[in-house]
């Protein structure tokens, strides 16, 4: 997982009215993705264009596009007025914000509304919505977005049913299963039990199932497992399994 934002400068809330959070969104992360990285130079540059400076980020990696801002695990909290003052969000693209016109336009105006800016790096200066040519180039961009997603998706369903009828198998395994091939270079026959993950998942389970106090909860489940320096899915399949110590 990227760890990007840990080192970029940040500057205490000063009330300049410039003092934005920067705002990093990606579906996917993998070693060897650059994006995260491109994201915060522009949201760097665009902010210094601007005269303003960062004083927090929201990194929402491996959460989709069509996420609702609103809930979306780091951004979700500022938007809904539970993590202090600021005075605007700086994205490196409009598709960060999001990835459907609605939720695109219902964040950038509810920011408007509340008298804080917004800042892109693949437009100039600031966005006035009082302004009806950058109106409109914020809701052509926000269309361009989600056209671009709902094409992405629908490749996708077509080749997995494709591949689904071929009798191919095209996905990585689930968390707490393995692929499994009768010699390395051969095509998967099945999938069965990973042991050393399906045991983290079976513990899991039966954590939430006996707990009478609500507290432990999925959420609790992947701080305690993050704190226990255990692998996350994605990262557990780069690495591949390992056995389970006796």
């Amino acid at each position: 997982m990227s760890q990007t934002s840990e080192n970029a400068p940040v500057m205490p809330y000063d009330g300049c009215g410039i003092c934005l959070l920067g705002v990093h969104r990606l579906s996917r992360v993998s070693g060897a993705t650059s994006s995260p990285e491109r994201q915060q130079k522009l949201i760097l540059e665009a902010v210094a264009a601007v005269g303003g400076h960062i004083i927090a980020w929201a990194d929402d990696w491996e959460v989709s596009g069509a996420t609702d801002p609103l809930t979306r695990p780091k951004l979700g909290p500022w938007l809904r007025g539970e993590k202090g003052p600021y005075d605007g969000l700086a994205g490196s693209a409009v598709d960060r914000i999001g990835r459907n016109v609605v939720d695109v336009l219902s964040t950038a105006y509810a920011n408007h509304s509340a008298g804080r800016v917004l800042v892109t790096a693949d437009h100039h200066g600031v966005w006035d919505l009082n302004d009806s040519h950058q109106e409109n180039e914020l809701t052509l961009k926000a269309m361009g977005a989600q056209m671009e997603h709902r094409s992405t998706r629908e490749r996708v369903r077509t080749e997995l049913i494709r591949a689904r009828n071929a009798g191919q198998v095209t996905n990585r395994p689930a968390y707490g299963f393995k692929h499994v091939r009768p010699s390395p270079t051969a095509k998967v026959t099945h999938t069965e039990n990973e042991e050393h993950s399906a045991a983290i998942m079976r513990n899991i389970a039966a954590r939430i199932l006996l707990d009478t106090t609500d507290k432990t909860t999925p959420y609790s489940e992947a701080a305690r497992l993050t704190r226990a320096r255990e692998l996350s899915p994605r990262d557990w399949l780069l690495r591949g399994p390992r056995r389970v110590p006796t």
